[in-house]
């Protein structure tokens, strides 16, 4: 038996990289383990990285590296009958500010691979989870890899190993849902297309979809139904591709040679529960959908997010430990079924016969894109960017809702020594962040109110406090450590307007707010703030 290790992570994809990243940002130990052998550098499905996911990159470090990988998505257009029906646009010029990337899931993964090894922790590849008893204060596990079997006990273990997860099956979760009858290939390769790069092409044809999305290293990829195409049991050539293409686009395509391919069937599953004991779930172990739509990958990652912080609140102590653990499944389950219902939506809209049928929807997405409605509503769901945990048991009457963005302008703001900064960078750091908002000038009621901070919020792990002022010299500096300038029409909006105090988690969400400066009431009874006699020295555990 190896010593006991915090975390065991079974499942080295995009989230399993993020839960491991989020752990080490909070001083938790953990390994993380892959039955393959290592991940194909040109073999993946996952195209898309949205806004919600590239936040949480941000936060770890590594979404600059993903960004400078991929290539910005500018639009995707949705085609029937040979002409555009609906135009969807994205970046800063758009309404939906949405700004996507276009990039394979290996860059991902090596970019956080790379970030995850500076932290100390590497993948273990060709290492299979075979054996798993839950107990009261650990878990048991045997693993077997190219140097035997191996017995390992963790505190905790999280199923991050995709939709045949060893980890949900050892732990007897059930995984209901269907399978949707048609079967889905697609290619990478070289093959020319007049699709601009920064695009996405969906032909919605009577035979079934067809998408084509050139790639950042100049490759192309075809995805498209094929139901009607070949064994079942085979990936599809070069001609059956080229065959798909010749009948569904509108312009021409040439399939000249494939990097590789593949053949699929599409599931819509979810756990029945997302922890059983010591064990949990996250990403595709505990949801997978149909590909519309770009979320199985960014839903995943921002599992892991949300469980990472919390697990480590957890083993560091100073919490309430059910509830903080009960919150995981409170916030990320409704998630998970809305992106299941939005992308079966989607599907079923691909996969459309009748003329009658397809009339309607052709007219349906006329009328949105044309009226921007389309924009508006469809991609803050696919961006996952504003979600919203306000039913959370963890979160206050003024907490729920993501705090940068629509609430908190991210505007620059000057330090104590001078440097201007954004204000997103104050945000960053593991641990929560309080945010003091004031005025020009706080009354004397208020200085009192503020001098009793730094002493309250020492009964907890804050890592950040943050005190954003309006500019101009108030004398705080000398009452508060951190005393932050802002521009002369800052401002919080949307829920958090006339707040002074907003407590701010560690996955970007507001814990709770409040127009009072009385610390004390905003804190009492938030799980997850913890207190210091519990935490030891963060790096070293």
């Amino acid at each position: 038996m190896t010593g006991m290790v915090d975390v065991l992570v079974v499942g080295a994809g995009p989230t399993g990289l993020t839960l491991a990243t989020e752990l080490r940002r909070h001083g938790v130990s953990c390994r993380i383990i892959d039955r393959a052998a290592n991940r194909p550098a040109d073999q993946a499905r996952a195209l898309t990285m949205w806004d919600g996911a590239l936040d949480v990159l941000a936060r770890q470090g590594t979404a600059e590296a993903v960004r400078s990988r991929g290539i910005p998505m500018t639009a995707a257009k949705y085609f029937s009958g040979g002409k555009v029906v609906a135009h969807v646009p994205f970046g800063p010029a758009a309404a939906n500010s949405a700004s996507p990337v276009i990039i394979t899931q290996p860059a991902v993964e090596s970019a956080m691979i790379e970030n995850l090894r500076a932290l100390g922790v590497s993948v273990q590849w060709q290492t299979e989870l075979t054996g798993l008893i839950d107990n009261p204060d650990s878990v048991e596990t045997t693993l077997t890899g190219p140097d035997g079997v191996e017995m390992v006990s963790a505190r905790w273990v999280v199923g991050c190993d995709g939709t045949h997860s060893a980890v949900r099956t050892l732990a007897g979760i059930d995984f209901q849902g269907s399978t949707y009858e048609q079967r889905y290939t697609l290619g990478d390769g070289d093959i020319t297309a007049p699709v601009p790069p920064g695009e996405a092409h969906y032909h919605l044809h009577p035979d079934g979809v067809l998408v084509v999305v050139p790639l950042p290293d100049g490759q192309v990829r075809v995805f498209a139904d094929a139901t009607q195409l070949g064994a079942e049991d085979t990936a599809p050539s070069t001609a059956d591709l080229q065959k798909l293409v010749d009948v569904r686009a509108p312009y021409p395509i040439k399939v000249r040679e494939l990097t590789w391919s593949t053949r699929f069937l599409v599931h819509m599953r979810h756990a029945e529960r997302f922890r059983s004991g010591r064990c949990l779930l996250a990403g595709d172990a505990a949801h997978v959908h149909s590909p519309a739509g770009g979320q199985g990958l960014n839903t995943g990652i921002q599992d892991a997010a949300n469980l990472g912080w919390k697990l480590a609140a957890v083993l560091h102590g100073g919490v309430d430990s059910a509830i903080l653990l009960d919150s995981y499944a409170a916030e990320r389950v409704p998630i998970a079924q809305q992106v299941i219902t939005a992308a079966d939506r989607q599907t079923r809209l691909w996969t459309v016969r009748s003329g009658r049928g397809r009339w309607a929807r052709d007219l349906l997405l006329s009328t949105l894109s044309r009226t921007g409605l389309l924009e508006k509503r469809l991609v803050p769901a696919l961006a996952q960017y504003e979600l919203d945990y306000r039913e959370s048991p963890i979160v206050g009457s003024g907490g729920g809702r993501r705090g940068l963005g629509r609430a908190v302008p991210n505007v620059e703001v000057t330090g104590p020594d001078g440097a201007v900064v954004a204000l997103r960078s104050l945000l960053d750091a593991p641990g929560h962040t309080l945010l003091v908002v004031l005025g020009a000038q706080p009354s004397a009621h208020d200085v009192g109110l503020l001098r009793q901070i730094p002493a309250r919020i020492a009964a907890y792990r804050i890592a950040i406090q943050v005190l954003v002022l309006a500019a101009g010299e108030t004398g705080l500096e000398q009452v508060l450590p951190e005393v932050y300038h802002v521009p002369p029409d800052f401002a919080l909006r949307a829920e958090l307007a006339g707040c002074a105090l907003v407590l701010i988690r560690p996955d970007g969400y507001v814990a709770d707010a409040t127009s009072s400066l009385d610390v004390d009431a905003l804190l009492n009874g938030l799980p997850g703030v913890l207190s210091p006699e519990e935490s030891g020295d963060l790096l070293t555990r």
